[in-house]
C-alpha cells in the first residue's frame, strides 16, 4: 500500500469518526474514552516529562494535538494563562520557529519567581505577570486589539475561568480563532482530589469543564468544539474534555 493510499484511508477513517468537524457544546457528553486507570501513571510521571531540559506540564496527547493545531492554524499570536516554569511556553516558540511562523508566545503567570532559568533566558517569549482575576491590567483591550490575527489562547490558570472567556470574546477575540481551555477532564480532578495537598484549588478546577459547558451554552453560535483535534485519541481523548474550540 502506498502513502497516497494510506493517506486517504485514514482521511475517510476519520471522517467516519467525525463526519461532522464542528460542533456545538450541546451535541457533546462530559465523558473520555481513556480509561481512569491509564491516567494515573501519566499524572504521577507528569513532573518528570521535559522539554530542553525544563519540565512540560503537558499530557502525550495535548503533545500529539498541540503541533499539529499550530500547524493548521498558523497562529501570529499565542496567549497563555499558567506559565509555571516556562516549559510550555518554550515548546511553543519551538514549535512557531520550526513551522516558520512569524508569530509571538505571551505567557502569563502570577508568580513568575517559578520560571526556570532556561525559560527567562529565550528572548522569543514576553512572560508578562500578572492576576487572571485582572486580566485588564495585564492585557490591556488596546493591546489585545493590536495583536495580529489568529489567535491561539491557552487557558491553564485554574481560576475566574468565566471572566477569563468573557474578557477575551469582549477583547479582540475574532473568526478563526483557537482557544484551548486546559485541564476539564473530571478524571484527573478525581485524581488530584487524592494527591493535591490544596483542596481548594482542586475544587476550582474540578469546576472548570461546568462553568465552561455553561458559558458556551450562551455562545454556542461563537464557539464550536473541532472533533477532529478534540477526539484525536478518542472521544476527548486527552486532559482536555469538549475545550478545544474554533471562534466562528
Amino acid at each position: 500500500m502506498d502513502y497516497k493510499t494510506v493517506l486517504q484511508e485514514k482521511q475517510h477513517h476519520s471522517q467516519r469518526l467525525n463526519p461532522k468537524r464542528f460542533a456545538k457544546i450541546s451535541e457533546r457528553i462530559d465523558r473520555c474514552d481513556i480509561p481512569v486507570e491509564a491516567w494515573i501513571p501519566l499524572l504521577e510521571n507528569a513532573m518528570l516529562q521535559t522539554w530542553k531540559g525544563i519540565i512540560l506540564n503537558k499530557s502525550v496527547t495535548e503533545i500529539g494535538v498541540y503541533p499539529m493545531l499550530i500547524h493548521e492554524l498558523q497562529p501570529k499570536t499565542i496567549i497563555e494563562l499558567g506559565a509555571f516554569n516556562g516549559g510550555s511556553a518554550i515548546w511553543l516558540a519551538d514549535h512557531l520557529e520550526l513551522f516558520g511562523i512569524k508569530g509571538r508566545v505571551y505567557s502569563m503567570d502570577i508568580d513568575l519567581s517559578l520560571l526556570d532559568e532556561g525559560a527567562k533566558q529565550d528572548s522569543r517569549v514576553h512572560f508578562l505577570q500578572g492576576d487572571s482575576n485582572d486580566l485588564a491590567a495585564t492585557f490591556p483591550g488596546q493591546m489585545l486589539w493590536d495583536l495580529p490575527h489568529p489567535w491561539l489562547l491557552i487557558e491553564d490558570s485554574h481560576v475566574n475561568l468565566v471572566g477569563i472567556l468573557e474578557y477575551f470574546h469582549q477583547n479582540g477575540f475574532q473568526s478563526g480563532d483557537y482557544l484551548i481551555v486546559e485541564d476539564t477532564s473530571q478524571s484527573m480532578w478525581d485524581y488530584w482530589r487524592k494527591h493535591w495537598d490544596d483542596a481548594a484549588e482542586v475544587e476550582e478546577g474540578a469546576r472548570k469543564l461546568k462553568d465552561l459547558r455553561d458559558w458556551l451554552k450562551n455562545h454556542e453560535d461563537d464557539y464550536l468544539i473541532d472533533t477532529y483535534y478534540q477526539d484525536m485519541y478518542g472521544y476527548n481523548g486527552s486532559k482536555n474534555w469538549n475545550s478545544i474550540l474554533k471562534r466562528v
